[in-house]
């Protein structure tokens, strides 16, 4: 695809290439009269029908969300949380429970508007003008209640963070709140619960038990380590009953750490 930078497209002067995938590229844009930045995302000029029509439903699914933590085709200019946090290191428990709060309620909105990401990684998170969480790249999103917008029983999705339905072709909304536990899991210790080759990543998920994030560092409060193997649980039942009471759990399991009850005070012998 040849690079399109300094073109116009529609009012948007392209100015610089921004990352490219399967079927598109992205550019940073600039409104010729309004001077406002946005992302344009530009079609590969070779398109088989199903990539064009993942782009279309890319499209109809976004139009759809309208939410402060759902990106759209705004500029993020300040990365991933990948960049932010790479791989192998931590990231303190506090901020945790800000970003799992952002991401849940953009989760939790898409999920009520009855769309299943699908695809809840680091690297789909991105930092907004004002340091806020926005979730990004809806394109590989199902859209729960509607066979023709996508097969909701291919498999699509990256292996780390993979729920067993998932890699079963059966995504539901509670295998976006099984990513995020998979991420929170990774942020806590350092790496996710499982690694390897996709097959080995996938066996994984659907036939082993995650180790215990405080087998692996021992400060993790019990608390916190019970909630996210809550939502990490192979059977989308037996998880919470939505991604905002995941957030909620993490929230008051780190809070009573803070404030742990108070034991009562033994009582004073009696005299003999």
């Amino acid at each position: 695809m040849p690079n399109r930078v300094g073109q116009q497209l529609g009012y948007y002067r392209l100015l610089r290439l921004l990352g490219s995938g399967a079927f598109a590229e992205v550019y940073l844009g600039e409104h010729i009269h309004l001077k406002k930045q946005a992302a344009v995302k530009v079609l590969r000029t070779q398109l088989s029908k199903d990539e064009a029509e993942n782009f279309r439903r890319e499209a109809q699914t976004l139009a759809r969300l309208e939410n402060p933590h759902i990106i759209l085709m705004e500029y993020a200019p300040n990365g991933t949380l990948r960049q932010l946090h790479p791989s192998k290191t931590t990231v303190p428990l506090p901020t945790i429970l800000a970003y799992v709060k952002q991401i849940a309620e953009a989760l939790y909105y898409a999920h009520t508007n009855h769309v299943i990401h699908r695809d809840v990684k680091p690297e789909n998170m991105l930092l907004g003008r004002q340091q806020e969480l926005l979730l990004s790249d809806f394109g590989i999103a199902t859209v729960t209640q509607s066979t023709q917008a996508s097969n909701p029983h291919s498999i699509a999705g990256t292996a780390v963070y993979m729920a067993p339905e998932q890699i079963n072709g059966k995504p539901r909304p509670a295998s976006d709140q099984y990513a995020l536990a998979v991420i929170v899991y990774e942020w806590l210790v350092g790496a996710p619960p499982f690694q390897g080759s996709f097959i080995e990543i996938s066996t994984q998920h659907l036939m082993t038990s995650p180790p215990h994030p405080r087998s692996r560092i021992p400060t993790i409060p019990v608390l916190v380590e019970r909630v996210v193997l809550t939502a990490l649980s192979k059977e989308p039942e037996s998880r919470f009953g939505n991604i905002s009471a995941f957030a909620n759990a993490m929230e008051n399991a780190y809070l009573a750490t803070q404030h742990p009850t108070p034991k009562p005070m033994p009582r004073p012998a009696r005299p003999a």
